[in-house]
């Protein structure tokens, strides 16, 4: 009995730790171009080159803007559902505002709801 109950409670112990590690899953990130001077979050972005560092939890996205290693905008996003996964990475704007970024070969994208975003740098 002593044995059996040994089991379970390492097993729910390896469960634990494999649900924290999935948890504090790495963030992702994208090399993007920017044409043209666009803001995202009330910051204006430069056109150039950027690395976009993410992070999602459910349908929420925290993205960092780096140009030069250095973070010169932060957003919060939305996740959602593409119809179908982009043959390139893209950045959709309205105007001269990110809207949206897509992701090659990916069916998820990071959403701007521009009127609803916090201020960021």
């Amino acid at each position: 009995m002593n044995r059996m109950l040994s089991r379970f409670a390492l097993m729910a112990l390896a469960l634990t730790l494999m649900l924290s590690l999935t948890a504090f899953a790495a963030s992702k990130g994208k090399n993007i171009t920017l044409n043209q001077d666009v803001t995202v979050n009330g910051t204006t972005l430069r056109a150039g080159n950027y690395f976009v560092k993410y992070d999602t939890n459910g349908q929420t996205a925290q993205v960092k803007f780096l140009r030069n290693n250095k973070e010169v905008a932060t957003a919060t996003g939305q996740v959602t559902q593409l119809p179908a996964a982009p043959a390139q990475d893209g950045v959709v704007t309205q105007g001269n505002t990110i809207s949206e970024l897509q992701f090659r070969n990916q069916t998820m994208a990071i959403s701007f709801d521009n009127n609803m975003s916090s201020m960021g740098k």
